[in-house]
C-alpha cells in the first residue's frame, strides 16, 4: 500500500513539473511576440518619421535563411549543354576550371563558380517557346520573358533553389530566324549542398534599418517599401556558394542588404 502511495505522488509531482514547464515555455512565448510586435511598432515610426512607409502586409518576423556550400555537378553541366545543343555534347578542360561542351551546332563553357556562355552557336529550334519551356521546366528556371517575333529575339528566365529566389541565377537564350546562337547564365544545383556555419544572423528589422540609414545618406529616392524576403545571392569562384541577402522591393526599385556585411546594393 505504502508503494502504491509513492507511485501516485510521484505521477502527481511529474505532471506538476510539465505544467509548469509548459507555462514557462507559453510565457516565453508570450514575451517573445510582444517584444517582436513592439520592436515591429519602432521600426515603423523610424520609417515614417523619415517619410517612409511600410506596407501592412511585410512579414516583420520572417527568419533568415542559411549560407549554403556548393558542389560542381559536372553531369548536369553536360545534360544542360547537350539539351540547348541539340546533340550529345563532349566535354574538354580548357583549364582553369573551365569546361566546355561541344557539339556540331557549337560549345558551351561552363566555369566552377556555375556560369556559363556560348556564342557563334548554330543550333536550329522548330518550336522556339516549346524549346524554351521544356528547357526551363528540366533545369529549374522560372518566369521566362519571351522577346521573340518570327523566331528571333531572347528569352530570359530565373531560377529559384528549395522555393527561394537565387540573385545572379538565370539564362538568357538568343535566337536569329530559328537558329539558338548564344547563351549566357549561371546555374544552382542543392545536390550535396552544405549549410556553413552562419557568422551573424541578420534579422528582417535590422535589415530595414541598414535600408533606412543607406536611403537617408544616399538620397535614395523611395516612399514605400512593398515588399522583404530573405533570397540567396550567387557567389561564384572556384568554391560557390549562395549566401543570404533581404531583398527589399521599394515603389522605385529593388535593393539588397548582405546578411553578413550588411552592405546594401539595388538592382
Amino acid at each position: 500500500m505504502e508503494t502504491y502511495r509513492l507511485k501516485n505522488i510521484a505521477i502527481v509531482l511529474l505532471l506538476l513539473l510539465n505544467s509548469s514547464l509548459l507555462l514557462l515555455v507559453g510565457y516565453q512565448q508570450l514575451q517573445e511576440r510582444r517584444t517582436e510586435q513592439e520592436t515591429a511598432q519602432r521600426l515603423r515610426e523610424l520609417c515614417e518619421a523619415s517619410q517612409l512607409t511600410l506596407s501592412g502586409g511585410l512579414d516583420l518576423t520572417s527568419q533568415p535563411l542559411t549560407a549554403l556550400a556548393l558542389s560542381r555537378r559536372a553531369e548536369t553541366e553536360q545534360a544542360m549543354a547537350s539539351s540547348l545543343l541539340g546533340s550529345e555534347a563532349v566535354a574538354a578542360s580548357q583549364g582553369g576550371g573551365i569546361y566546355s561542351y561541344e557539339a556540331e551546332t557549337g560549345a558551351i563553357q561552363f566555369r566552377a563558380g556555375g556560369s556559363f556562355y556560348g556564342s557563334r552557336m548554330a543550333a536550329p529550334v522548330q518550336d522556339v517557346r516549346a524549346f524554351c519551356q521544356e528547357f526551363f521546366q528540366q533545369f529549374g528556371y522560372e518566369d521566362p520573358q519571351f522577346q521573340v517575333e518570327e523566331g528571333t529575339g531572347t528569352v530570359a528566365a530565373s531560377q529559384k533553389v528549395g522555393g527561394v529566389d537565387v540573385a545572379g541565377s538565370g539564362v538568357t537564350l538568343s535566337f536569329d530566324r530559328g537558329m539558338l546562337v548564344s547563351v549566357t547564365g549561371a546555374h544552382v544545383s542543392l545536390d550535396s549542398a552544405s549549410a556553413e556555419a552562419d557568422e551573424a544572423e541578420m534579422t528582417c528589422v535590422t535589415a530595414l534599418v541598414r535600408f533606412l540609414d543607406y536611403r537617408n545618406a544616399s538620397g535614395v529616392v523611395c516612399s514605400e517599401v512593398r515588399d522583404v524576403r530573405c533570397v540567396y545571392q550567387l557567389q561564384g569562384g572556384a568554391s560557390p556558394r549562395l549566401l543570404p541577402a533581404w531583398q527589399i522591393e521599394t515603389d522605385t526599385n529593388t535593393y539588397f542588404v548582405d546578411c553578413r556585411t550588411g552592405e546594401v546594393t539595388g538592382r
